[in-house]
C-alpha cells in the first residue's frame, strides 16, 4: 500500500514532465515552424523598397514633432501592426480565436509611444479628411473599441491642427503620468 501510494504521485510528476517537454498530446507540444516554399526570382522581381514609411506629409510632420519633444526613456515608433500591440486572450476557443485575431490582422496603427521596457503606453492615429469625427466609419469605431478593449491609450489626431502643441502635449502627459523604464 505505502508503495502505491509513492508511486501514483511519481506517476504524475512524470506525466507533467513529458507534456511540459512535448511529448504526447496538444497540451505542451512544442511550436513547429510552418514551411515556406522557395522564392523564385520571378517572384522576386515583384518587390521594391517603398520610397518612404510615411504615406505623406502629414504624417511625416507629425513624426518630426513628436521625436523632437519625446522625453528620455520613451520610444517613438510608426507603422505598428496591431497584431503586434493588441492580441487574442490565452483559452479563447480556436475558431473563435481565428475570427477575433482576423480584427486586427493586416491592420496598423500611424504611431505608437513605449517605454524603454517595451510597455505600451499610447498609440495615435492621425486621421486625414476621409476620417470623420462626427460619424466615424466602421473601421475607425473597430480600431477604437479594440483599443480601449486592451486598454490602451488611443490618441486621434485630425491633419491640419497644430502638430506643435499637440506633441508639446503628449510630452507633458508622459512626463506627468508615465515612468520611461
Amino acid at each position: 500500500m505505502d508503495i502505491i501510494l509513492l508511486l501514483i504521485p511519481a506517476a504524475i510528476a512524470l506525466l507533467v514532465f513529458f507534456r511540459r517537454r512535448g511529448f504526447g498530446g496538444s497540451f505542451g507540444r512544442r511550436f513547429t515552424p510552418p514551411e515556406v516554399s522557395p522564392i523564385s526570382r520571378a517572384d522576386l522581381s515583384a518587390f521594391e523598397a517603398a520610397p518612404s514609411l510615411f504615406v505623406n506629409g502629414a504624417e511625416a510632420a507629425l513624426f518630426h514633432c513628436l521625436k523632437q519633444v519625446l522625453p528620455a526613456g520613451f520610444h517613438l515608433h510608426s507603422k505598428v501592426r496591431l497584431e503586434d500591440i493588441i492580441r487574442v486572450k490565452r483559452g479563447v476557443p480556436q475558431k473563435a480565436r481565428w475570427a477575433a485575431r482576423g480584427r486586427v490582422k493586416s491592420r496598423h496603427v500611424d504611431f505608437l509611444i513605449t517605454a524603454s521596457s517595451g510597455k505600451i503606453i499610447m498609440a495615435i492615429e492621425l486621421d486625414g479628411r476621409a476620417h470623420n469625427p462626427k460619424n466615424p466609419s466602421e473601421a475607425d469605431k473597430v480600431k477604437t473599441a479594440l483599443f480601449r478593449a486592451a486598454a490602451i491609450s488611443l490618441r486621434r489626431i485630425r491633419v491640419g491642427e497644430d502638430f506643435h502643441h499637440i506633441a508639446a502635449t503628449i510630452a507633458a502627459e508622459l512626463q506627468r503620468n508615465y515612468r520611461p523604464g
